[in-house]
């Protein structure tokens, strides 16, 4: 697996100023012959030619007859003054007709609207909260989906910041990161922040505030940080879509703060490249279920948002994948439905609770699964204390659901799992035996 690289590394500005070519002298006025040139363009300038001569014998071609012209023909193009007045004339009768008929097809038309047009409806947008959290994407809308990508930049970049790590009051750090409360609280990378706890956060705007860590979780690489004071104004959240119908071939918008440049979020534009990656974090941790693109992410932009067409927050900008001989295009996010359980698991307890299966398996083969389904998890070891040795799982049953929803790898298992709230009842349907059933699992919390 190739090495991942999180470092914050500078750039500069290389230019070239292109080399001045010769001038080649023009040839003198004596060696040029109007009788035998018919190259209007390589004529001289004459001091002992005047306007008075008769060009249309002095020269091959008339004026009329060609797109240059010779600074002493412009005689031929200048109108008299009666031309000049009946043009005037024309221009002004054509102009008054236009504007009288301009005018009456928009009387008409305001009269037919006003007598079709149904009473306006106004709509309030209603907050049934105190605060109001990020809106959920509804990726049906035809209007959003129509969205060109200037448009989604100008919607989704007031919602994302730089967060810059302090030390001793100096920047020792920075990333970026996503707002998705009104009340300036966002989410960002576990190891952007590190367990730091004084940072500032820099808005789109380009106004600043000082912020603290709410809580982190490296098993996802997300942080949540919330501004040290009540602000007097209520901020942007970002709009939060969902992974779920997420195709390799669609639209993706990056969104962040790359290399501490000034002047607000960078915008680059890519396509979702795979879905279901999952890769080790430079940390250590194993990540799952990733979103990975060809947006260009640069170091800096951890944090981010990856946006779909439809101008909805996918995913959190996590790593980018670095070999030997540098950057390979690829970035990886973080889905944001993992993002916004976490965060609200923070929010609430202080700290992400990650449900507890205790198995771990492999992608299972397709000689092991039940003819209703196309892909499972073939169990290799079952934790004799954990919570699905104590509902009945075996080692080589193969787990095709869980709650109802299919199981399509390992990684969404783990995933799934851990999304799960410790405490409650879940369904694992496996296959053992040429036989279909259904298990009942407490779910335990992982430590």
């Amino acid at each position: 697996m190739d090495p991942l690289d999180e470092s914050e590394n500078g750039n500069g500005d290389d230019s070239l100023n292109p080399p001045i070519d010769d001038l080649t002298p023009a040839r003198e006025a004596q060696d040029w012959d109007p009788e035998t040139v018919s190259d209007w363009s390589q004529i001289p300038d004459d001091p002992n030619f005047t306007a008075e001569e008769d060009q249309t014998t002095k020269y091959a071609l008339h004026p009329d007859d060609r797109i240059w012209r010779h600074p002493s023909e412009l005689q031929y193009l200048a109108p008299d003054a009666e031309s000049v007045r009946r043009s005037k004339k024309a221009r002004g009768l054509i102009g008054l007709s236009l504007t009288s008929a301009v005018i009456g097809a928009a009387v008409a038309s305001l009269l037919v609207v006003s007598l079709l047009r149904p009473a306006p409806q106004i709509v309030e947008r209603v907050v049934e909260r105190e605060i109001t959290t990020a809106n959920i994407s509804n990726t049906d809308l035809g209007l959003q989906r129509s969205m060109g990508v200037a448009d989604i930049a100008a919607q989704v970049t007031p919602s994302v910041v730089r967060v810059e790590v302090l030390r001793n009051g100096r920047v020792s750090g920075t990333g970026s990161g996503v707002i998705f409360r009104d009340d300036g609280y966002l989410i960002t990378n576990a190891h952007v922040v590190s367990y730091e706890t004084d940072f500032r956060v820099v808005l789109a705007s380009g106004n600043t505030f000082r912020a603290s860590l709410v809580g982190l979780d490296r098993r996802t690489d997300i942080a949540v940080l919330r501004p040290d004071q009540k602000m007097s104004n209520r901020f942007s959240p970002a709009t939060l879509g969902s992974t779920d119908n997420l195709r390799a071939g669609e639209i993706a918008i990056a969104i962040g703060s790359p290399l501490s440049l000034r002047g607000g979020p960078t915008v680059t534009v890519g396509v979702i490249s795979a879905t279901n990656r999952r890769l080790q974090s430079p940390q250590g941790d194993w990540l799952y279920e990733l979103v990975q693109t060809d947006a260009p992410i640069s170091p800096g932009s951890s944090g981010g948002a990856l946006v779909d067409r439809s101008g909805a927050v996918v995913g959190i900008t996590t790593v980018i994948a670095v070999t030997d001989v540098g950057a390979e295009g690829l970035g990886f996010a973080t889905p944001i439905e993992i993002a916004r359980d976490v965060a609200a698991d923070i929010i609430q307890w202080g700290r992400a609770r990650h449900g507890r299966l205790g198995i771990s398996g492999l992608d299972a083969t397709v000689n092991l699964l039940p003819p209703s389904h196309a892909a499972g998890v073939y169990v290799q070891s079952v934790d004799p204390q954990g919570p699905s040795a104590q509902g009945g799982l075996q080692i080589g049953d193969v787990v095709v659901e869980l709650n109802g929803r299919p199981v399509p790898d390992m990684g969404a298992l783990v995933v799934s799992a851990r999304m799960l709230e410790p405490g409650s009842s879940a369904s694992l349907r496996i296959w053992r035996d040429g036989q279909l059933m259904t298990l009942e699992i407490d779910v335990a919390e992982l430590d």
